[in-house]
């Protein structure tokens, strides 16, 4: 793993470990997983254990969605050779069942289970380069909802993760990206979905490099397969990161690491471009022919500062479907609008790139009946599982938020003579979240971005919520 030593890793989120171990009350409770990499193998091995469960109501559930994905994504398709020991030392195996489901046959009790995880299948099979996890000769990296599966009943535990590799490659997660880990790394995760949001990235060949002055620890983590300029990347990071924290008012996260794949395309068909974001990452899979190698005065930091945006919004306030997360389908969802427009119309307020509007203007217009028929909650329902796969529906749900946000600032504006905007509204809704711990019901979200800006927006709401037409 190749290192930038700018106060590198200097145990700075000691404290993150700590933290995830508060709910922990007894070793017992714990679960503990190791994923295990084997030098020239195109497998990764997962294995489970836990106290005990019985095989008549428990199964092993694979992710098939991840929050912001939007789609389904049949990971169970790459899981080879699941087995369970049972509490009197058995082995017994496991067979795929319908989704996300593999089951066993024998009714038992059992306290381990394991599988492996074809990943040079995976990425072969997935042809958009965000959706999967990667291997290559000095390299690998995971995205933890691709690999790692749980039982139902104990997805709520704590759980100690394992990485070991006898490869002796570092081994390195966004988890706790100031830890610096050769051949094997533990990590305290505080449930499920902790462990499935994360990335980990293994290999020789992985470059770090923690950015200096950042107001919390800022990590960049890279595999590429050809020259970058890691500063500059951290440079934006650093310019992205400043210009949220500027307009929100602070920085939710404890700390955030960009995770970029600059890649030679798998094949023709492959397709790559598409970013994810996480609590406290974000994921870019993208080809070398888009490598950031030189300095820029002015760079595109549009799709950056969307996605660490998503930290704010949907990933700490968030609709109904998108907390808590149904790994096993893709969940209706009906405020994609709100979580994508809202962010996409803050970064163009972060960038000063007001022109970004107009594109957003064009969509609709040039939106195909099929779609300008559908009401905003209509569409997020139909962008629950078709956003990407028919992008006409992700670019008009995403164009539609923005120009709302658009029009309810320039009114909570007039209204308060300056004394408020739409940075007010999105401050309610997280602090609504904050005090509720729960998502907002649909009918929930205009009283609350109102009463928090002291303006009326049920017009504005209102006539967004309907179909769209670009005739008149």
């Amino acid at each position: 793993m190749k290192y930038h030593k700018h106060q590198l890793f200097k145990c700075v989120l000691s404290l993150c470990a700590i933290l995830c171990l508060l709910k922990v009350t007894a070793q017992n409770e714990m679960l503990n997983y190791t994923l295990l990499h084997v030098a020239d193998s195109k497998r990764v091995s997962v294995k489970i254990e836990f106290d005990s469960v019985s095989t008549k109501d428990a199964y092993l559930m694979i992710p098939r969605s991840a929050p912001g994905t939007y789609e389904i994504t049949e990971y169970p398709n790459f899981i080879e050779d699941v087995q369970a020991i049972t509490t009197k030392g058995d082995t017994i195996n496991g067979f795929r069942g319908r989704g996300s489901i593999f089951f066993f046959k024998e009714q038992v009790t059992i306290n381990s289970l394991s599988y492996f995880v074809n990943i040079e299948h995976m990425e072969n099979d997935l042809k958009g380069g965000f959706a999967s996890s990667k291997m290559r000769t000095n390299y690998l990296g995971i995205l933890g909802y691709s690999v790692f599966g749980t039982i139902p009943d104990l997805k709520n535990k704590p759980i100690q993760l394992t990485i070991k590799s006898d490869a002796n490659w570092p081994i390195f997660s966004t988890l706790a990206p100031t830890e610096d880990f050769t051949s094997e790394a533990t990590f305290s995760i505080e449930h499920f979905d902790m462990l499935a949001d994360a990335q980990y990235l293994l290999g020789t060949d992985v470059q770090i490099y923690q950015v200096e002055d950042a107001e919390i620890p800022l990590v960049i983590a890279a595999y590429a397969e050809g020259y970058v300029d890691m500063m500059e990347i951290g440079r934006r990071a650093l310019v992205s990161l400043n210009g949220l924290s500027n307009y929100f008012g602070y920085v939710p996260m404890p700390h955030y690491t960009v995770c970029y794949e600059f890649l030679i395309p798998k094949t023709k068909a492959h397709s790559y471009g598409f970013s994810m974001e996480h609590m406290n990452s974000m994921t870019v899979s993208t080809t070398m022919s888009s490598a950031i190698t030189t300095f820029d005065p002015d760079p595109n930091i549009n799709s950056m500062v969307h996605h660490m945006g998503h930290s704010w919004i949907p990933l700490r306030s968030y609709g109904k479907g998108y907390r808590p997360f149904d790994w096993e389908v893709a969940p209706i969802i009906e405020t994609i609008w709100l979580n994508e427009g809202f962010i996409w119309y803050v970064m163009s307020i972060v960038t000063n790139k007001p022109e970004t509007l107009t594109f957003f203007e064009r969509v609709l217009e040039h939106s195909p009946e099929y779609i300008q028929r559908k009401s905003l909650r209509e569409l997020s329902q139909l962008g629950s599982t078709q956003y990407s796969g028919d992008f006409n529906i992700g670019r008009n749900l995403f164009s539609r938020g923005a120009l709302m946000a658009k029009e309810m600032d320039d009114n909570i504006t007039k209204a308060t003579n300056g004394k408020r905007t739409f940075k007010d509204a999105l401050l309610g809704l997280l602090q609504w979240t904050q005090k509720e711990q729960r998502a907002f019901a649909y009918d929930e979200i205009e009283p609350i971005m109102s009463t928090a800006v002291g303006v009326d927006l049920s017009p504005i709401w209102s006539k967004w919520q309907g179909i769209i037409t670009t005739k008149n």
